[in-house]
């Protein structure tokens, strides 16, 4: 009896021991999923390349009249002490490449220019969520600029007639509000106030290019719209 009362003792100490350590390692894991990870969101650099018109004769206010009712974008550019009047902005250097060459059989005397957006940072405690929409956030400009590119093609070679262009654009509108009311509803960080502000500028940019009253006669709404994206990614 007093072996069997032994070897008892012993496995129940045993059994004890073991639901104690697996209750412990238990919490652990409970503990540490419930916590937001460390992440460190980035953005990697992006270059795009822009077509300059150039034009000694006339003035830059000229210039950009001349471009914007030929539907190129007309948007003054600085870049190291030397000014540019980009007419339009491509991420594929091919493509820009070809413009290029178009133009200059045409007679245009023209700049070709290379533009290198930083890569962007943001170190912090975020959860899966959060990450997703300061992603979005980062590359907003970005994922604006390639779909209004895509607009502006499809319209530019009449695949799109004006008014499907315009709806398209209303889409694009709507999108950048949803990043910017995520953004807001999750995020309160003064330190996140350059995002915030990012976002504003872009959501301004595109009311204005919905609203009839920016149009004119002197632009037409190709230029608008890629004066538009000029501005989201170098302004």
């Amino acid at each position: 009896m007093k072996k069997i009362s032994f070897l008892s003792s012993i496995i129940f100490i045993i059994t004890i021991f073991t639901c104690l350590s697996l209750g412990y390692f238990i919490s652990n894991i409970i503990v540490i999923t419930s916590l937001p990870s460390t992440n460190n969101i980035k953005i990697e650099k992006q270059t795009f390349f822009a077509i300059c018109m150039k034009d000694d004769e006339i003035t830059p206010e000229k210039l950009k009249s001349n471009i914007q009712s030929q539907n190129g974008a007309g948007y003054f550019y600085k870049k190291d002490n030397q000014n540019y009047m980009i007419a339009s902005i491509y991420e594929n250097k091919n493509d820009a490449e070809l413009v290029k060459s178009n133009l200059v059989s045409s007679g245009y005397d023209i700049d070709f220019l290379v533009l290198d957006i930083p890569e962007k940072n943001i170190d912090g405690n975020f959860d899966e969520n959060q990450k997703n929409i300061l992603t979005n956030c980062l590359k907003a400009d970005i994922d604006i600029y390639k779909k209004l590119y895509d607009v502006v093609v499809s319209y530019d070679t009449n695949i799109l007639d004006k008014t499907k262009a315009k709806l398209e654009c209303n889409n694009i509108y709507s999108y950048i509000i949803s990043i910017k009311t995520n953004f807001l509803t999750f995020f309160k960080d003064e330190n996140l106030k350059n995002i915030e502000n990012n976002l504003l500028k872009i959501e301004k940019l595109l009311s204005n290019l919905v609203s009839e009253i920016y149009e004119s006669n002197s632009q037409t709404f190709s230029s608008l719209i890629k004066s538009t994206y000029c501005q989201i990614i170098l302004g």
